[in-house]
């Protein structure tokens, strides 16, 4: 299992406007009667992609209401509890916005999509069928989650339950754009946007370095699978 650290996001949620995309479970994933291999993608990229598109825009939109923030209000209590919940310490300094905007941004849909599936066994896993827990993502209190059948000795975490696939999603984003682990991504992300061009899934994936284990073959893999698979996870 990766080692993923489950963020809270109670304060980060209501941060967030409210979604027209319902919340749904791994139970609505059917993925039964399928021809073959790419019916099978297309069904599971299908099913994950409105809600990455939609957790992907709450963050656009609160990125948009701190930049607006910045302009008008740059201590209002929207600024300070985003950066307090996205772990920036607030100085309201420029090294403080631009370490804040770094973090509050969006996941390259393909990445997104990539991870979900491989780390899911494309939605058909115990973690995903039970705990709708689509990334592999761990928590560290006693029941906050599904106990590992091979876990190490001595070790205490968990594969963290969610009530959707939603909140799912919405946690790994959080991961993502809050764990030490991945600086790197960001930085490609942040030096992506400067430049005025759209994200870059297989550069971002290789800001996924210790994602896990397996280290470089693990980015190897996801970019393959963004490559072989780029048209279905965009709907074409």
């Amino acid at each position: 299992m990766k080692p993923v650290i489950l963020v809270s996001f109670l304060l980060y949620a209501s941060l967030i406007p409210a979604s027209s995309v319902k919340q749904i479970t791994s139970k609505d994933l059917n993925m039964s009667n399928l021809i073959d291999a790419k019916d099978k993608k297309k069904r599971f990229f299908d099913f994950m992609r409105p809600i990455v598109n939609d957790e992907n825009n709450k963050v656009l939109m609160l990125r948009n209401r701190l930049i607006e923030a910045r302009r008008r209000n740059p201590e209002s209590s929207l600024v300070i509890k985003t950066a307090d919940d996205y772990s920036v310490d607030w100085e309201t300094d420029k090294q403080s916005w631009d370490q804040l905007l770094e973090r509050v941004d969006a996941v390259a849909l393909e990445v997104v999509l990539a991870q979900s599936a491989n780390e899911s066994a494309w939605g058909q896993s115990r973690f995903a069928a039970k705990g709708n827990n689509f990334f592999g993502q761990w928590c560290y209190q006693k029941g906050c989650g599904i106990v590992p059948e091979h876990r190490d000795k001595g070790t205490r975490h968990e594969v963290a339950k969610f009530s959707s696939v939603n909140k799912s999603v919405r946690s790994y984003i959080k991961n993502i754009n809050t764990g030490r682990v991945y600086a790197s991504l960001r930085k490609i992300r942040k030096n992506n946007r400067a430049a005025g061009k759209k994200p870059g899934a297989i550069a971002q994936a290789g800001g996924l370095i210790k994602y896990s284990q397996r280290r470089g073959a693990y980015v190897k893999e996801i970019r393959a699978m963004i490559k072989y698979n780029k048209k279905l996870m965009l709907g074409k």
